[in-house]
């Protein structure tokens, strides 16, 4: 959807409770007028679609990652202790950004240890992960993978484009995830297997017999 500028005449009591509800829901006034009038006339805006995709995310992986922060109609964190000495803290967490006026998903993968050794493991995992990806034609110019400062960044244009409906971006991003979850704990707990890269590449093969959105 497209946004304009549009000049209107309201009441200042009115503009002075849209402030208070609009602070009240940690968000702005233009956006909770846009919300307002969209229910009103039956119309769900693209902040509305990412708002249900991050409850829904929230419910689809409640039973293995425990959500620290939700940002209203913008992203979800999650936070888990790896099973590795010193149980590191692992976070995912799922941006909503815009481009051109299409929202799509951004995950980002990083951990708060400051252990090289474990930093040094995080970089290794994320690269196999990377290599992986590639070796499936599963990364384009328009779906974005990089590493930096140990953390890994996988944008999702096309699959994790809200247009593409709630139902269908959710399900394509709780099977994502728990697939790197499930490999990041492959990972830490195989590390000297030498079959590991075998494993992680037939972990990644199930994630893609699962449906996907239609490119």
């Amino acid at each position: 959807m497209k946004k304009s500028v549009y000049s209107l005449m309201l009441f200042d009591e009115i503009v002075e409770k849209i402030d208070q509800l609009a602070y009240e829901n940690n968000t702005n006034r233009s956006q909770l007028i846009n919300d307002i009038l969209a229910e009103k006339i039956g119309l769900e805006t693209p902040e509305q679609q990412v708002q249900k995709i991050l409850e829904q995310l929230d419910q689809n992986l409640s039973d293995t990652l425990s959500v620290s922060q939700i940002n209203k109609n913008s992203s979800i964190q999650f936070g888990k202790s790896l099973k590795y000495k010193y149980r590191p803290k692992v976070r995912y967490s799922y941006e909503f950004v815009n481009d051109n006026g299409q929202k799509y998903a951004v995950l980002k993968v990083s951990s708060r240890t400051k252990s090289e050794d474990l930093n040094e493991h995080f970089d290794q995992f994320f690269q196999k992960i990377c290599n992986i990806e590639r070796k499936n034609n599963e990364v384009d110019d328009k779906d974005s993978e990089h590493l930096t400062n140990h953390k890994l960044i996988r944008e999702f244009k096309e699959n994790g484009a809200v247009q593409n409906g709630v139902s269908t971006v959710t399900n394509f991003l709780t099977e994502y995830l728990r697939m790197i979850d499930s490999a990041m704990n492959l990972y830490f707990e195989s590390n000297e297997d030498e079959n590991l890269d075998q494993e992680l590449e037939e972990l990644y093969g199930q994630f893609l017999g699962n449906p996907r959105p239609k490119k």
